[in-house]
C-alpha cells in the first residue's frame, strides 16, 4: 500500500525544498517516488521518507 495518495498534502523533510508544503499530483512506480507540486510553476520527486502528511 502506498505512503500517500494524489491529493495528499505534505510538508517536505527532505534535503531539498526541506520545509515546503505541497500536493502529491503523481506517483512514479518505476522510480518508487511521489511528485509533490509546491505551487504553480515548482514541483519534484521525492521518496516516501523525505515526506510526512500536512494539516493546517
Amino acid at each position: 500500500m502506498a505512503a500517500f495518495e494524489v491529493g495528499d498534502t505534505v510538508r517536505i523533510t527532505g534535503k531539498t525544498m526541506t520545509g515546503n508544503v505541497g500536493t502529491v499530483v503523481h506517483f512514479d512506480d518505476k522510480r518508487d517516488k511521489y511528485l509533490v507540486r509546491v505551487d504553480a510553476v515548482t514541483q519534484n520527486y521525492f521518496p516516501a521518507e523525505e515526506l510526512e502528511r500536512f494539516s493546517a
